[in-house]
C-alpha cells in the first residue's frame, strides 16, 4: 500500500521550473530568467534523485528539462527580438512538442517494466508514477495547446479589436495561471485519491511458494482475473458430524447466495493468518475464549477468476445451542448425507465443494467414529 501511495506524487510539481521562468520573465531579461529557472530545475533533479531512494518519482521534470535544453538552442541562434517579446510562448510551444514526443514512449516503457526483474512492489510504485505522469502530461499538453490556438486566433484579429492589456494578459500571464491551475488541480485530485486508498482493502500478493512479495488493492486485483495470488481464511463450525452452513452474501465476488461455511475472510496486508482467524472469531462470537479454532489444511483454490491460498480451520461445538453464541446469518446444520445429495447442483459454493471430499474422509469421519464409539 505504501508503495502505491508513494507513487501518487504530484507530477505537476515538475512544471515549477518552467512556471518560475514565465514569472521571472515579467521582471527580468529572458537570459537572467532562463538562468535562474534552469538552475532551479537542476537543483530539483538533485533533490528528487535523493528522494528516489524512497521511491519518489518526478517524471515531469524530464520534459521540463528538455524544454530548457531546446530553449537554449534559441539562445544560441541570437533571436533577441523574438525572445524578448515571446519567451513564455516559445517555452509553452517547446513544452507541448516535448510532451507529444514523450507520449510516444508510453507503451514501450510499460512493456519494459512488465518484463523487468524488479520486485513486484517496486514495479507497482513505478507503474503508478508513470500513469500519473502520462495523465498529467496529456492534460498539460491539451491545455497549453488550446492556449496557443487561442493566441493564434487573437493574432489574426483586426488591430482595432486588440488591446495592450488583453494582449499582455493573454501572452504572458495566462500560461503562468494555467500552470498553477494544473498544480492545484492535481494536488486536489491526488488528495481525493489518497482518501479513497485509505478505505480500500489491501491484499498481500503471494509468489508460488506462498511468500508475500507485495500488495495490491482488492478492487484492482478483481479486474485482473487470476493475475495475483492471495491468502484467505475459512472457518468451519462443526457439531457431531454436522456442518453449519449459511448463504453467502449476494454481493460476494464468488458463489453469491450459495451455501458455505459462515466464517471466511481475506488475509489483509501486514496481517498474519493467525491474526485473521482471531479477528474473525472475535467479531462473530461473544464467547470466543471457550472455542478454539483448530487448523486443518492449507490448499490452493483456483478457478477462472481467482487464485487463493486457503487456510481451513474448524471450531468443534460442544452443543448445538452454542451456535447462538455467534452473530451469523440464518443457517442450519447439514449431515454428510444431505450434503452429498445436493453436491454439484448449484447449492454449495465452489470452495465448499472442493473441500467436502477431504472433510468427509477426515473431520466428518472422525466425528462419526467418536459417536459410534
Amino acid at each position: 500500500m505504501n508503495q502505491v501511495r508513494q507513487g501518487l506524487d504530484n507530477q505537476a510539481i515538475g512544471l515549477l521550473p518552467l512556471l518560475l521562468f514565465m514569472f521571472l520573465d515579467n521582471f527580468f531579461s529572458y537570459k537572467i530568467s532562463f538562468s535562474i529557472a534552469a538552475l532551479f530545475c537542476l537543483l530539483s533533479f538533485l533533490a528528487y534523485h535523493l528522494l528516489k531512494q524512497g521511491r519518489v518519482y518526478q517524471f515531469m521534470l524530464l520534459p521540463t528539462a528538455a524544454t530548457f535544453i531546446c530553449y537554449s538552442g534559441f539562445l544560441l541562434m541570437h533571436l533577441e527580438p523574438v525572445l524578448f517579446t515571446h519567451s513564455p510562448l516559445i517555452a509553452e510551444l517547446l513544452l507541448v512538442v516535448v510532451l507529444a514526443v514523450s507520449g510516444l514512449t508510453k507503451n514501450r516503457l510499460f512493456r519494459s517494466i512488465r518484463v523487468s526483474k524488479m520486485p513486484i512492489y517496486q514495479r507497482a510504485s513505478l507503474r503508478t508514477s508513470l500513469n500519473e505522469y502520462f495523465f498529467m502530461a496529456q492534460m498539460t499538453q491539451n491545455i497549453y495547446t488550446l492556449h496557443l490556438f487561442l493566441i493564434l486566433f487573437y493574432s489574426i484579429l483586426p488591430d482595432e479589436m486588440k488591446h495592450p492589456t488583453t494582449q499582455q494578459f493573454l501572452y504572458r500571464e495566462v500560461g503562468l495561471l494555467l500552470g498553477l491551475f494544473l498544480l492545484v488541480y492535481e494536488q486536489i485530485r491526488l488528495a481525493l485519491m489518497q482518501g479513497s486508498l485509505k478505505k480500500e482493502m489491501w491484499l498481500p500478493v503471494l509468489n508460488d511458494e506462498g511468500k508475500v512479495v507485495g500488495c495490491i488493492a482488492r478492487s484492482v486485483s478483481r479486474i485482473l482475473p487470476k493475475k495475483y495470488f492471495h491468502p484467505i481464511v475459512r472457518i468451519i463450525l462443526s457439531y457431531k458430524g454436522m456442518l453449519y452452513l449459511v448463504k453467502r452474501p449476494s454481493d460476494e465476488f464468488l458463489s453469491p447466495d450459495l451455501l458455505d461455511h459462515p466464517l471466511h475472510s481475506y488475509v489483509v496486508f501486514r496481517h498474519s493468518i493467525q491474526e485473521t482467524v482471531l479477528d474473525l472469531t472475535e467479531k462473530a462470537c461473544q464467547q470466543q475464549d471457550a472455542l478454539t479454532p483448530r487448523f486443518l489444511i492449507r490448499y490452493v483454490f483456483e478457478n477462472s477468476r481467482v487464485k487463493h491460498l486457503v487456510s481451513l480451520y474448524v471450531i468443534h461445538l460442544q452443543s448445538e445451542d452454542q451456535i447462538s453464541w455467534f452473530k451469523l446469518p440464518a443457517g442450519k446444520f447439514w449431515l454428510a448425507r444431505q450434503i452429498e445429495e445436493n453436491l454439484h447442483k448449484g447449492v454449495f459454493s465452489e470452495y465448499f465443494e472442493m473441500e467436502f471430499p477431504y472433510l468427509k474422509n477426515t473431520l466428518l469421519f472422525a466425528d462419526q467414529v467418536v459417536m459410534e464409539g
